[in-house]
């Protein structure tokens, strides 16, 4: 498995387990994340805290969100 396929996956799984995230997909290659959430329950503060904590918490950052 490549970093490309197994990083984007475990991103994924990450916040598709975060109770508020409808559909939640990562392409690596083009350094993009598509996330559907509810904004009641989320903010993109909440999911940025969960993308950059995933891994060893230095590995993944976030950057250009737009909501």
């Amino acid at each position: 498995m490549t970093c490309a396929i197994g990083c984007a996956k475990t991103i994924e799984e990450e916040l598709n387990g975060i109770d508020g995230v409808q559909t939640a997909s990562v392409d690596f290659e083009k350094k993009l994340a598509t996330i559907s959430f509810d904004k009641t329950i989320l903010t993109t503060k909440n999911i940025t805290k969960v993308v950059e904590a995933t891994g060893n918490g230095k590995t993944y950052k976030v950057s250009n969100m737009k909501p």
